[in-house]
């Protein structure tokens, strides 16, 4: 078992902790269970024979996400006083914020924290759009395209759960850009960096292309180019 005075959290963390208690609470949990029930009944229906048109089944992604989460409050509020692991995710929740002292000062807070934090990212990821999930690479263990929100420090492979630091996938990642080419005109290829959390413009592709400073070989096609990702990358690099 730890000694207490490894579970201390520093005042940034605490004002970090704290604000995800209100944000599960206030905005993730409501939004889960919202896609979850909105799953449940709107969609495409499929035919359920003698019983008319049957809706989608629910959402089990969210259902696993909410579990979680509502076993995380309920886990701190019984902290509090034993009574209080036995409710409702909503009222666990608002036993833990009025008892703010007490929450921060536990003798398990920095685990408490840590296992919040990833309880978080994972609803975080869950209800961010899919056209604002930027690639970051793939994993190291099992070569699973990683993918996650723009603020995102750390990642967690859905397959093999190897879990690590967002640069140090996105160093990989840019370590084999040299190897990737990607055919198509300045706007394609910066929207497909974009997709990579890597912003140029096709304005400064243009530029680099008439300047002679990208070795981008044209195609039969007017205006579409082979272009190397490395390269573009790089010239990104010298100009920040």
């Amino acid at each position: 078992m730890k000694p207490a005075s490894a579970n201390m959290l520093c005042q940034n963390c605490r004002e970090t902790y704290w604000t995800l208690i209100r944000q599960l609470g206030h905005v993730q949990l409501p939004a889960l269970r919202s896609i979850m029930l909105r799953q449940a009944s709107i969609g495409t229906t499929e035919h359920a024979p003698g019983r008319g048109n049957a809706p989608l089944p629910i959402n089990t992604r969210a259902q696993d996400l909410i579990a979680d989460s509502e076993a995380w409050l309920a886990e701190q509020a019984g902290k509090i006083r034993a009574a209080y692991a036995g409710y409702a995710w909503r009222k666990a929740w608002y036993a833990i914020i009025s008892n703010r002292h007490t929450i921060l000062n536990m003798s398990t807070a920095a685990d408490d924290y840590a296992n919040l934090q990833r309880i978080v990212r994972r609803n975080e990821q869950a209800l961010t759009p899919e056209e604002a999930m930027v690639i970051i690479g793939s994993c190291p263990k099992c070569g699973h395209q990683a993918t996650s929100t723009p603020q995102a420090e750390t990642w967690a492979c859905p397959d093999c759960k190897w879990q690590g630091g967002v640069q140090a996938v996105k160093a990989e990642r840019d370590n084999k850009l040299w190897q990737l080419e990607y055919t198509g005109k300045p706007i394609e290829v910066a929207r497909y960096l974009a997709k990579m959390d890597i912003h140029c413009t096709s304005s400064q592709i243009r530029q680099w292309l008439t300047r002679g400073k990208l070795h981008a070989t044209p195609t039969k096609h007017k205006g579409e180019y082979v272009f190397n990702l490395g390269e573009i990358t790089a010239m990104l690099d010298c100009h920040n």
